[in-house]
């Protein structure tokens, strides 16, 4: 039988930081990434001569990706706290770590808002072939529609200060949940403690952190849960739905926010994994952690599905123009069926199917594996929902277009890899102060009699 995860001796956690370097293949292979992050960009810019509309579309696609990994993670941990969850510990400084990548994608995205909005059509100074597009009210009564909504200054203050508004709460709750575990870290490590942990060690006496650190979890969960499903919303609406500017979908907001959400589930799943003996994680993360991680995920595939279906069908029966122009595109012109079919393939056919087995779930390396589809499934997905809106030519023969977009798309991944795993380098690897780490007194564990 094996052991609990919280039996681990949390010294042994600690003292793995002081000598942890950030692996050399990683290194390598995310440096790679960057650099052809660059040059796909920059190919997109000077050589598809479109006026960087691909480009920009690949950028935005890289960093709400990289965007919504790093803040589902935090979401992630604030799950945890809200429901007093105990299987997900093991894996919650993980997931906690994706945080630190918030400041780099909000820079990434001030970027893309204030050189990138020529890929929208509504915008006077667009590059869009067709544009601009007028966006007067269709009635002489309405006193505010899209026209005052969708314009460009309005437009980059509203998404700056929201999603810089839910970085704030974001780091408030890291902060606290790290406080007690750097501050105990701290106190053994002495002089060989990173110098950035006293911006995030609390003080004092240890118990006294504790308490401090869940009481202020506790109270900020419900704020940053609330205020990430109105902010995703919004940039939803505005970065992807905007796009088409005549083109709505109630469900939108709420599709994009969860699929977020899940696509930073399995890139938990592959960064645990993938880092597991890098992370002193092999005795602690097991495989029924593994196997109600995999329920999650197989979870977010359904509901991806689902809230699908749920906008194609009232788009179908109402056979609007106005809504119908959207899907028409997309699942019935041959430039781009094909790759809508990839989506439904990599995000859901493969990984339900895959994910209903249970053996899977607690498999290492297949786990990863099917985790990798679904976040190639979310990059393709994100492609087809911004590229088909702005690029009016045939991708399929296109060999420059592919490479602007996933190589752009790597550079983001390839950065994110840099930023995450040098965290991840220097803090311990899970919550050695957390009373939610420990087993339940109530847990009770039936095992079969060996004959």
């Amino acid at each position: 039988m094996s052991a609990h995860p919280s039996e681990a001796d949390p010294n042994v956690i600690i003292d793995a930081v002081a000598t942890r370097s950030f692996p050399a293949a990683a290194n390598v292979a995310s440096l790679s990434m960057i650099a052809i992050g660059v040059a796909a960009f920059a190919t997109g810019l000077f050589a598809m001569n479109d006026g960087g509309v691909v480009a920009w579309g690949a950028f935005l696609v890289g960093v709400f990706y990289t965007l919504a990994i790093s803040q589902g993670g935090v979401l992630f941990s604030v799950i945890q706290t809200a429901t007093w969850g105990r299987w997900g510990r093991p894996f919650k400084r993980v997931a906690e770590s994706f945080g630190f990548f918030l400041p780099v994608a909000w820079l990434l995205l001030v970027v893309f808002l204030v050189f990138g909005l020529r890929i929208y059509s509504w915008n006077p100074d667009t590059a869009v072939e067709g544009g601009p597009v007028a966006l007067a009210p269709h009635s002489p009564t309405v006193w505010a529609a899209k026209e005052t909504w969708l314009t460009p200054m309005f437009f980059r203050a509203r998404l700056a200060l929201a999603i810089g508004f839910l970085i704030l709460l974001d780091f408030a709750y890291l902060r606290s949940s790290l406080a007690p575990d750097l501050l105990a870290a701290t106190q053994r490590l002495g002089a060989k403690a990173p110098g950035w942990w006293r911006y995030f060690a609390g003080t004092g006496d240890l118990t006294q952190a504790v308490v401090k650190s869940q009481n202020t979890q506790s109270r900020l969960f419900g704020f940053i849960a609330l205020t990430y499903a109105m902010v995703f919303s919004m940039a939803a609406f505005d970065l992807f739905m905007s796009l088409s500017p005549w083109w709505a979908s109630n469900m939108f907001g709420g599709w994009m926010f969860m699929s977020s959400f899940w696509s930073s589930v399995a890139m938990l799943a592959v960064v645990s994994m993938v880092g597991r003996d890098w992370l002193g994680l092999t005795g602690i993360i097991q495989p029924k952690h593994t196997h109600d991680l995999g329920k999650m995920m197989l979870a977010g595939t359904m509901f991806w599905a689902y809230t699908g279906y749920a906008q194609l069908l009232p788009i179908w029966y109402t056979d609007m123009p106005e809504e119908t122009d959207y899907i028409l595109v997309r699942l019935f012109l041959p430039e781009w069926s094909w790759l809508s079919q990839v989506v439904g393939i990599l995000c859901f056919l493969a990984p339900f199917t895959i994910l209903l087995s249970r053996g899977v779930k607690k498999m290492r390396w297949p786990f990863v594996g099917v985790a990798t589809v679904i976040l190639c499934g979310v990059f393709f997905e994100r492609t087809l929902l911004v590229q088909a809106s702005i690029f009016h030519g045939d991708p399929r023969f296109n060999p420059l277009f592919w490479f602007t977009c996933a190589g752009t798309w790597m550079g983001f991944v390839g950065l994110w890899i840099q930023v995450v795993g040098r965290v991840l380098t220097n803090l311990p690897s899970v919550v050695t102060t957390d009373p939610h780490f420990e087993q339940h007194p109530w847990d009770v564990h039936v095992h079969a009699l060996d004959h």
